[in-house]
């Protein structure tokens, strides 16, 4: 009988093959696609390539995974710039290429077969991988952008738990369970176990992790809500194409969309505040009396207004620093208080040493660069007495700028964002998602106003209450909705993660160094010979 046998060129390319395959499965869970399920076992093709491979071809291997999912993740980038795109992907795959180094290690040191072993690997591979989602986020400014975890946004009853360990703990989870079911099939495939009785901890044990978690998100959910302040919010989308955001000839287009769809919500009634998105002006509403009209227009007598707007300071020799502002404007038309982002896009809204590199100004779509605001700004309503936060554009993804607010007082988060630079492309949805996790992580909701994109609420559990779209669920549109907003009230008990940020990401950074410590006397040690 003939045993079927791949050639020697096939075997070669299989692990390259199981690279690719594991980074297409990672982006298939996540917009647009949204197969969430796949971020289970997505890692498990790499898993298998990797065993066997040298040190430096698991580099690669890894490499060639973070590449196969980055590269369609932010495509939407190329509707900006397609060299931006190809820098960003490059860039965040190399942070796959260290986890797995770290498998391939691991899997030549120790045996599959023995589940103890795997249970370590379990562990210490979920630090790693956490470790690395987490250098990604705070490093060179950070891009927070789809960590794992993000590709569960709409299961709820699971992604409670980054009210104690942020996004990061759901990561862990979803790491622990791929690799617990890839050292089960290990175990039958290349360690020679027999299925039968043969214990399997190392997927029984994260199968338990996994229904306890979402057990207690559900009693979660269920529990009584603490008092809570209702707020009715209206919120406008101009749907304004990016190219006619600073064009002279649109202007008056801007102000009718903004000025009809405003009175359009006002005419509901019962309003407390209205919230227009990320420089929804075409001009600073605080030196262009044009744009200060307008708005005391809508203001004066009616409803309190948060606007997204430029704004410019003068420095003592009379240079312009401008920034990307929010505003709140109250029902007399006062200016009550103002924010400037304090995260700014690299290369999208600042370039670092622009003074000494002038040509790097060919890589932004903006003339000049903002500056950063420094502090978190609650802003105070009369009626009823609710302390929002606004955060504007990427900022709802940075897990920091959330907590900072909540800790300041906020107890309301509102992204004001303009996502027609990425066209009608699966950014608006990834960006969605990442909201959802800033409302989990803090215990509070969150009201999106977005130029064009997804508008709608997100509940303190992250549930996405509502959003704006047409008949056939298009949200590429423009309208105002009307929400209903329970705000919790300023004394309501903070989250673990709250008070305590990022620790369980540290707690990953600090087993995953003693495990490269590990390595490293290990190698040592083999140098030796001893």
């Amino acid at each position: 009988m003939k045993v079927f046998q791949l050639s020697t060129s096939w075997r070669k390319r299989l692990p390259w093959l199981g690279a690719v395959a594991s980074g297409l499965l990672l982006a298939s869970a996540f917009p647009p696609l949204e197969w969430k399920e796949l971020a289970w076992v997505g890692l498990i093709p790499l898993l298998f390539a990797v065993r066997g491979a040298s040190p430096r071809d698991a580099l690669k291997l890894g490499y060639v995974a973070g590449l196969a999912f980055w590269l369609p993740i932010v495509s939407w980038l190329r509707y900006v710039t397609v060299f931006g795109w190809l820098l960003l992907a490059a860039y965040c795959a190399l942070y796959v290429a260290p986890f797995a180094l770290f498998c391939c290690l691991w899997l030549r040191q120790r045996d599959p077969a023995k589940w103890w072993n795997n249970l370590g690997f379990m562990v210490v591979g979920a630090a790693v991988w956490v470790t690395l989602e987490y250098a990604r986020s705070i490093w060179f400014t950070g891009f927070p952008w789809n960590t794992l975890a993000i590709s569960q946004f709409e299961f709820v009853p699971l992604i409670q738990i980054a009210s104690w360990g942020g996004v990061y703990a759901v990561s862990a989870l979803l790491l622990v369970l791929n690799l617990g079911i890839g050292t089960t099939l290990l175990r039958y495939l290349l360690a020679g176990a027999r299925p039968g009785r043969t214990a399997h901890p190392e997927i029984l044990l994260p199968l338990l992790v996994v229904a306890l978690a979402m057990s207690w998100g559900m009693q979660v959910i269920r529990s009584p809500r603490p008092p809570s302040t209702p707020i009715h919010i209206g919120i406008v989308q101009p749907n304004i194409p990016q190219p006619f955001k600073w064009d002279a000839s649109t202007v008056d287009l801007i102000f009718e969309r903004l000025h009809r769809h405003t009175l359009e919500v006002q005419e509901e009634g019962d309003l407390d505040l209205i919230v227009w998105p990320e420089t929804a002006l075409p001009a600073d509403v605080r030196n262009s009396e044009v744009c200060y009209d307008f708005v005391r227009s809508l203001t004066w007598g009616k409803t309190p207004l948060l606007v997204g707007s430029t704004d410019t300071a003068w420095t003592d020799d009379r240079e312009p620093i401008f920034f990307n502002s929010s505003f709140l404007f109250d029902e007399k038309a006062t200016l009550r208080a103002g924010y400037d982002k304090q995260h700014l896009v690299l290369f999208g809204e600042y370039l670092p040493f622009e003074n000494l590199l002038p040509f790097l100004t060919a890589l932004t779509p903006n003339q000049a660069s903002f500056s950063a605001g420094t502090n978190a700004v609650v802003m105070t309503m009369d009626r009823p007495p609710v302390a929002l936060s606004p955060l504007i554009c990427f900022e709802d993804t940075l897990p920091y700028l959330g907590r900072r607010a909540v800790l300041a007082g906020a107890r309301l988060l509102i992204n004001q964002t303009n996502d027609a630079w990425f066209e009608q492309s699966s950014a608006s949805r990834q960006h969605l998602a990442h909201g959802v996790f800033r409302s989990v992580e803090n215990r509070v909701p969150t009201v999106r106003a977005a130029n064009t994109g997804i508008s709608g609420h997100i509940d303190e559990f992250g549930v996405i209450a509502a959003t704006l779209a047409d008949d056939t669920g298009n949200t590429f549109v423009e309208g105002s909705l009307k929400v209903w907003v329970l705000t919790p009230p300023e004394e309501m008990a903070l989250t673990f993660y709250t008070r305590r940020g990022d620790l369980f990401a540290w707690g990953c950074v600090v087993l995953a160094c003693f495990w490269g410590v590990g390595q490293g006397m290990r190698a040592r040690r083999e140098r030796r010979g001893t």
